[in-house]
């Protein structure tokens, strides 16, 4: 284990949330800190995508309101790209789609960092939902701020899993969704994860605690089960050039006995959810139109 990694065990995110806030503190105070008025006042979305035809729609649209631009990283193999492009010319967004080979997911986002325009940060993947009356609540929190100071600025997402009724056993994703930019500032991996590397010496830490959106693990049938057969198989999908789908086809029916994607789909949903708790909230209203159309058998 890393000493990183043992120090935060240790402390825990409260501790390390404090110890942060102080060390930050005391550079600041002696004028050793660097200003992040250096970048346009304004927020870029990072976006890092893979086959997210599912949800990169209302995923977008959904923070429209809140960001300046957009960068995208694209590895898709499905219809993704063309769906970005298609709401950036309907709804007139700043939409930067960059087509990324898939893999380097650290590269990935320390490019996209480079290519970022603005001061402030959203990470956003595309099944990220945000909630509309929070955008008010992002933008009253960062016109509040301290405009020479670095920030991350962590919220809770509700975790839906299995279908559009359940959330995860663990129901909250909670990451510092929003972050001041840096020079400083990189991706590194640590452990199996990609992780934001924010000096100490540079960022307070805000914990909002009401949460701010869903994060959807939820796809149609058919990508439900090709998603499982590639993590239950991910060395023979990686060993051939066989299009996906045939080929999540051919295991199914030589492990399941079962050819048809979209009945095995059905039923791993129903599997992972039914011991899973039911979610008591509401959804995003941009979200609506894409549930009656698509998920309606999930709700």
């Amino acid at each position: 284990m890393s000493l990183r990694r043992l120090v935060r065990r240790i402390l825990g995110r409260g501790g390390i949330f404090t110890l942060r806030n102080i060390i930050s503190e005391i550079y600041f105070r002696i004028g050793l800190y660097e200003d992040p008025r250096k970048y346009p006042n304004g927020i870029t979305a990072m976006v890092i995508t893979y086959n997210e035809e599912d949800w990169v729609e209302p995923s977008i649209l959904s923070v429209k309101d809140l960001v300046d631009e957009y960068v995208v990283m694209d590895s898709s193999t499905d219809k993704t790209p063309e769906i970005i492009e298609k709401i950036k010319r309907e709804y007139g967004l700043n939409i930067k789609l960059l087509r990324v080979p898939p893999g380097d997911i650290v590269g990935t986002r320390n490019r996209a960092l480079r290519e970022s325009s603005y001061k402030w940060i959203l990470v956003w993947d595309g099944d990220f939902v945000l909630f509309e009356d929070k955008i008010r609540i992002i933008r009253d929190l960062i016109e509040k701020l301290d405009p020479r100071k670095h920030y991350l600025v962590y919220w809770p997402l509700i975790q839906l899993c299995g279908d559009l009724r359940h959330t995860c056993r663990d129901p909250l994703h909670i990451e510092h969704w929003l972050y001041t930019k840096s020079s400083e500032t990189r991706y590194d991996r640590l452990g199996p994860v990609d992780t934001l590397i924010a000096p100490l010496k540079l960022y307070k830490a805000i914990l909002l605690k009401e949460p701010m959106g869903l994060h959807i693990h939820v796809r149609n049938p058919k990508r439900t089960a090709i998603r499982h057969l590639w993590y239950m198989y991910r060395e023979l999908f990686d060993r051939t050039r066989e299009d996906p789908e045939e080929l999540a086809r051919k295991i199914a029916l030589e492990k399941y006995g079962v050819e048809d994607l979209e009945a095995l789909g059905r039923k791993i949903q129903q599997e992972t959810a039914k011991d899973l708790p039911i979610y008591q909230g509401s959804y995003p209203r941009i979200l609506e139109k894409y549930i009656r159309e698509r998920y309606q058998h999930t709700i």
